[in-house]
């Protein structure tokens, strides 16, 4: 039975051992706990697949004896009944994570733990298209682009907590004994029938080996490529700008070499802190470590080997770096502190040193890359000739009729072609894409009204699973929906983000997710953990295959899993794994519409209790071409030459806009809604067409905090509206 004590919680700042100042901002933004079991359920089932003939997790044949499906029954048996009657799989599921035993659960923020499930199965952190989609490869976002990086060291900085560590190993070697249980069963009734023995116990060391091995390499491989990738670029400026004087290091220089060193960082930690060590399993002995390697830098304690890889780094990369100047003056060459040829070998020496270190910590790299588990896992089924799956897929409704034949077809086609674009990144994909079918469904023919989820619900109920002996397989799990809102995220132009500071990747064509085994009056199983969840979810549709269907493929997230991070998106859409910058702009756009929305109640309101407010002598808006004569009546030129105070060029040919922008404006700043003004004040200051500059957003932001407005009574801040309404509109007295 579970103990009673407090779990372990990672959400606690002070119980984390940090190495790195990278991973802080995860740790900080914990704000959605929840409870992880360290060991995913679906990993027993995945087990229990390889014990039965299927591939290690790394795509590699096993050569220990394997169970037989006519042995499986015994999981349903207690090997001592009358003492204990809970049968072997309801004792290793119990050790898991249950009521009985919750003595080693943990706690973990959401933003962790989600990025913890992907990674578990192989699933890369984030897809190639999506990388491309949010421009994370362009130099205005490189801070959003190591946030994702850094996210993926803070998820297995988590793993390495020694508490975690200690709980993941006892739950596997509690595992393991049950495993023991069923073996002396198994092997009881081969000796019977004079058939070789089999080691259960053997079986569940070397699959969770594999495991581990697929997680953390495939993990590790996607963040130093895109290290290598975001480092190009910046080794390419250092290389080609030349200071003004050579000695001392100039704007270009210091930012370039920052961003150089934040990378730098990222693949240290990676290095390192990507790995689960297994000390202390049972079954499994560590190689031996090489005589010329430092034992601590193969240490299985996260703190030594992270001390120890920062020495050996320094170490490295002195030498080389010394033998790089040597050279230089052998050649007669002069030393200058801001040379961007000496930079950019400083740079490289560092970088090689990088790469020597990474083979001393974690030896030679896993070749070829192992393809992402479910991919493996299906392809397994489809090539095994006892098998007669040969396709898997979703049920799709449309639940918008208003379209004509022509339209719909044309939609039809672009929603297919965005859930087509996928797989970059996602070893195996290409392999895997002929074989996962859209199953389309007319909800009109089916007599289903229009936008009716429910019906539509109740319509794939009906249907049924598909028999596992189907060609055909369709998820029973979840469907998708194409309704009215959907159609619009593919065929309006509108649909976009409200504000210039969110990335337009965010804001492609979406439709819904609906779980099909949601009801309505119990609703979600852990509301504590998928607040708000109401059994739907709009989801991009390039996520569809590689997240939404790898997830319910792999077991290792639901849809109300998911949930929680389409929960901050300004039109809760999943648009895959997010870090805390990105949730910190959808909020500020969230906020800044939140009051534009009270700001136009409040006028409302007042309207309708006949306060006067604004009133104006005049009632026409003068155009552009009226208010930019130069006689001495004409209001505040709005020519490029001259714009109004804080406005942008561009701006002039919508003067209501700007108007009522600029009085929103100064609305947030008398109120003190300093971040809602500052990006209000950068937008009206940008040019068309161009993103907001956060940097300057910042700015304005601590000038505002600096400088809070005073406090103004109503009836001031109406006369003030009343003023600043007509000296912009009013021909002058």
């Amino acid at each position: 039975m579970a103990s009673g004590r407090r779990p372990y919680s990672h959400t606690n700042v002070n119980n984390v051992s940090m190495n790195s100042v990278l991973t802080k901002v995860h740790i900080e933004n914990q704000e959605l706990e929840i409870v992880d079991r360290l060991i995913e359920p679906q990993t027993i089932a995945h087990f229990l697949e390889f014990a039965l003939g299927a591939l290690l997790p790394n795509g590699k044949a096993c050569d220990l004896v394997r169970m037989t499906p006519d042995e499986i029954p015994l999981t349903q048996t207690s090997p001592d009944p009358d003492a204990d009657q809970t049968v072997i799989i309801d004792r290793v599921m119990n050790r898991i994570g249950s009521m009985q035993d919750g003595d080693r659960l943990c706690c973990v923020g959401k933003n962790i733990h989600s990025l913890k499930n992907r990674l578990w199965e192989g699933i890369v952190p984030l897809c190639e298209q999506r990388w491309k989609e949010k421009g994370l490869n362009k130099t205005v976002n490189f801070d959003v682009a190591c946030q994702h990086l850094s996210a993926v060291c803070a998820t297995f900085e988590y793993l390495n907590q020694p508490k975690v560590m200690a709980n993941m190993r006892d739950t596997f070697n509690l595992i393991w004994e049950h495993w023991r249980e069923l073996e002396v069963m198994l092997n009881r009734q081969r000796a019977e029938k004079q058939q070789p023995s089999v080691s259960v116990t053997g079986l569940w060391t070397a699959y969770m080996t594999a495991h581990f091995e697929v997680m953390t390499e495939r993990a590790h491989r996607w963040v130093t490529v895109k290290v290598s990738a975001l480092r190009a670029p910046l080794l390419t400026t250092l290389r080609l700008h030349r200071p003004v004087d050579l000695d001392t290091l100039d704007r270009i220089q210091w930012r370039t070499t920052d961003a150089l060193h934040k990378l730098a960082e990222i693949n240290c930690v990676a290095d390192y802190g990507i790995l689960i060590p297994m000390d202390g399993y049972k079954g499994y002995t560590a190689p031996a470590v090489p005589s010329n390697i430092p034992p601590a830098l193969r240490s299985t304690v996260w703190s030594v080997r992270g001390e120890a890889c920062s020495r050996r780094l320094k170490q490295v990369t002195r030498t080389a770096r010394y033998q790089s100047i040597m050279q230089a003056r052998a050649r007669g060459e002069t030393h200058h502190l801001a040379d961007p040829v000496s930079l950019h070998q400083a740079c490289l020496d560092q970088i090689n040193g990088q790469h020597q270190l990474r083979r001393e910590v974690r030896g030679n790299p896993v070749e070829p890359v192992p393809r992402e588990p479910w991919i493996a896992r299906l392809l397994y089924w489809i090539q095994s000739p006892n098998d007669r799956r040969q396709s898997f897929g979703l049920a799709i409704y449309r639940l918008t009729y208003k379209q004509s034949d022509a339209e719909w077809d044309a939609c039809k086609q672009k929603i297919e072609q965005h859930i087509a674009d996928w797989g970059l990144g996602q070893t195996g994909s290409s392999a895997i894409k002929p074989h996962l079918k859209l199953h389309w469904k007319d909800g009109k023919e089916l007599g289903i009204s229009e936008g009716d989820v429910e019906a539509a619900r109740k319509h794939f109920h009906d249907l049924g699973p598909s028999p596992l002996d189907a060609p055909d397989q369709v998820n029973d799990r979840v469907f998708l929906v194409v309704d009215e809102p959907s159609v619009a995220s593919y065929t309006s132009s509108s649909y976009s983000s409200a504000l210039l500071t969110a990335r337009d990747g965010d804001f492609a064509g979406f439709v819904l997710a609906v779980d099909a085994e949601w009801n309505p009056s119990e609703g979600p199983d852990r509301p504590d953990e998928s607040p708000g969840y109401h059994g739907q979810m709009r989801i991009m549709g390039s996520l569809v295959w590689g997240d939404l269907f790898a997830m319910h493929a792999s077991q290792s997230a639901l849809l109300e899993d998911l949930w929680p991070l389409a929960l901050d998106h300004p039109n809760t859409v999943y648009v895959g794994p997010v870090v805390p910058d990105e949730i910190k702009d959808w909020r500020l756009q969230n906020g800044l519409r939140n009051m534009c929305l009270r700001a136009v109640a409040d006028f409302a309101h007042k309207k309708i209790n006949g306060t006067p407010f604004p009133v104006a002598p005049v009632q026409t808006i003068p155009t552009r071409t009226a208010r930019s004569g130069t006689t001495g009546d004409a209001g505040p030129s709005t020519s490029p030459s001259n714009p109004p105070p804080g406005s942008a060029q561009g701006q002039e040919d919508n003067p209501l806009r700007s108007y009522l922008m600029r009085a929103f404006h100064r609305h947030l700043q008398r109120n003190n809604h300093h971040r809602e003004a500052a990006l209000v004040g950068e937008m009206l200051a940008t040019p068309p067409n161009q993103t907001v500059d956060m940097e300057r957003v910042r700015q304005r932001l601590e000038q505002g905090e600096a400088n809070p407005a005073p406090p103004m009574s109503q009836e001031e801040e109406d006369e003030l509206e009343r003023r600043e309404f007509e000296r912009e509109f009013c021909p002058q007295q």
